[in-house]
């Protein structure tokens, strides 16, 4: 059975209205990221995070308990950046490629 966020669903809150609300006030979870495909599990993220320059979680507190959500433009600039770096990879050697 999966787990579920008490903040996954609707809530009695209003929404937030303010203007700058966009990826910048956005957080994925580590479900999140596997759900996505973006990490397999958490030696992976780990392993990114320390070697390839993943966006470290933005922890609310210092508590062991304290949930940490990973800001989504920080996650898509991360993904942007590895895209470029393939592709660079790609045009740089363009015998490497498979060809059509």
């Amino acid at each position: 059975m999966p787990k579920t966020r008490a903040h996954a669903g609707a809530t009695s809150a209003p929404a937030n209205k303010h203007p700058d609300q966009g990826l910048e006030y956005e957080f994925y979870f580590f479900s999140d990221l596997l759900a996505k495909g973006i990490v397999k599990n958490r030696s992976d993220l780990y392993r990114k995070i320390r070697f390839d320059g993943f966006p470290r979680p933005e922890k609310s507190s210092d508590s062991m308990q304290a949930s940490a959500p990973y800001r989504k433009s920080s996650v898509h600039a991360y993904l942007d950046r590895r895209a470029a770096r393939r592709e660079n990879v790609v045009k740089s050697n363009p015998a490497d490629a498979v060809a059509e």
